[in-house]
């Protein structure tokens, strides 16, 4: 049966390379949408607030909830993926995403909302966990890198578009309205799933899913990702964290021994052996760490300090998903022709300038500076990304393509929540060392550019792993 399927798989393949910009194209869908409404609702919470009579820190939770599951399913989105084939993934990620903005346009109270967005989460997680294992199956190699930088691309413009299209909305309508967008999308895409995924093969990987290891690699992620949540709002001796972390500990225990069974793996530890695959997540996640923390604190130095309006921090915070977006593309069509150790190591190095830049913020330091600094650190991250995941992605073999894919998702979202809760720690121990010594402004700015410095650190921790790498892959 498992040879059938090989010679079957390998007589689409042709059929595939031909059919690779619609496939492209129907997954961008999902994965535009997966970030668009990771971003749009943002600007909603207040209104949300007010319209369902909650406070805004239960509201924050339609937020957490998108996110939180999101993180931990696409590990075993990856691997149940692999086992049933890129057709049922991307329809399942369709249904899920398009029932769970149903849900939320008719939300009359908060935990319905709440249950929406959990549904909708669960979709953008097999969008997350596959989009670049696909894109791997359906491309050529010496196509990848331009590929993944296009899927780059659509994650920066639904990020970008999010906040002024929410903003947008909202003016006209009332807050259901940013769900509303989501349902006649989500109906062509699944649409154009049955029209064109006919020819992807009907499954990768030829092993059963084991539930017992699916079950506790999520539970611990998610409980993982809510202790860090919630590290701002509750001191580590509180019993809520205790009992949190030992959920999450206890879990990963249990899925390791699932994992140390070849009969029971669900992802396979084989794969962490592979050393450009383990490299490469590595270089990712310390890039991930060293940006994300430093860009949250960004947004309050822009209000408090600079007292620049709101409409002006969102254009700030637009510099880096903008040029991500050029950037992006270039670099995967650079990284297709040259190899990925050199455009790798590059933009480390500029992100770190651009961390360094970051670092020398004054209360005068003015718009041109700011703008300036956020442009190299985008530049850096741009490409450092695209080439960074085709090396991670060209580097396993076929059947292990969905599970790296879940793997790069949960990688990078853990590496940002890391940095999240490493930066604002940090920046609190520095902010009330500095009181004690200076006046408010003075020690908000110089709180920050330590955690700028610090993260200047973290980014040139993947330097080596950049360069230790192959340069290019043969397959």
């Amino acid at each position: 049966m498992a040879e059938k399927q090989q010679l079957s798989d390998s007589q689409s393949e042709p059929e595939l390379k031909k059919q690779r910009h619609k496939l492209f194209a129907i997954g961008a869908i999902g994965t535009f949408m997966a970030t668009l409404d990771g971003s749009i609702l943002n600007v909603a919470l207040p209104t949300i607030a007010g319209e369902l009579n909650a406070p805004i820190d239960r509201v924050a939770w339609v937020v957490l909830a998108y996110s939180l599951t999101l993180v931990s399913l696409m590990m075993v989105f990856g691997a149940w993926g692999g086992r049933k084939g890129y057709r049922f993934a991307y329809s399942f990620g369709f249904l899920f995403f398009t029932a769970g903005s149903i849900t939320c346009v008719s939300a009359a109270n908060l935990p319905i909302l709440l249950v929406g967005r959990v549904v909708q989460a669960i979709g953008a997680a097999m969008f997350a966990a596959i989009g670049p294992g696909m894109i791997t199956q359906v491309f050529p190699s010496k196509e990848r890198g331009q590929a993944i930088g296009m899927m780059v691309m659509m994650v920066a413009v639904g990020l970008m578009t999010g906040p002024p299209l929410g903003g947008f909305l909202l003016s006209f309508w009332s807050w259901p309205s940013i769900f509303v967008i989501n349902i006649p999308i989500g109906v062509v895409g699944f649409w154009l799933v049955q029209r064109y995924f006919g020819q992807m093969p009907l499954s990768v990987v030829q092993k059963k899913m084991h539930y017992g290891g699916a079950i506790s690699l999520a539970l611990a992620m998610l409980c993982g990702m809510l202790f860090l949540s919630l590290l701002n709002d509750f001191a580590l001796s509180d019993p809520i964290m205790w009992l949190i972390a030992l959920v999450a500990v206890i879990s990963a225990l249990l899925f390791f021994r699932f994992e140390s069974r070849p009969e029971t793996a669900l992802i396979g530890m084989e794969i962490f052996r592979i050393k450009q695959f383990r490299t490469s997540i590595i270089a990712m996640t310390t890039m991930f760490i060293a940006m994300s923390g430093t860009l949250v604190i960004g947004p309050f130095y822009l209000e408090h300090i600079k007292k620049f309006e709101p409409q002006s921090v969102g254009f700030f915070l637009m510099i880096l998903p903008v040029t991500m977006m050029f950037m992006a593309p270039l670099a995967g069509r650079v990284s297709d022709r040259i190899g990925f150790r050199l455009l790798t190591t590059v933009g480390t190095i500029i992100l770190s300038i651009g961390l360094f830049l970051i670092s020398r913020f004054q209360p005068e330091s003015s718009t041109t500076y700011i703008a300036s600094s956020l442009l190299v650190l985008g530049v850096g991250i741009g490409i450092f990304n695209t080439p960074n995941s085709s090396a991670l992605m060209g580097s396993v073999s076929a059947e292990q393509r969905a599970v790296a894919s879940g793997i790069l998702g949960t990688a990078r979202n853990v590496g940002m929540s890391f940095g999240i809760a490493l930066a604002t720690g940090l920046f609190a121990w520095f902010q009330e060392y500095y009181l004690g010594r200076y006046e408010e402004t003075v020690a908000f700015v110089a709180a920050y550019n330590r955690v700028a410095l610090i993260a200047i650190g973290v980014a040139l921790i993947g330097i080596p792993f950049c360069l230790s790498r192959k340069n290019r892959l043969e397959s």
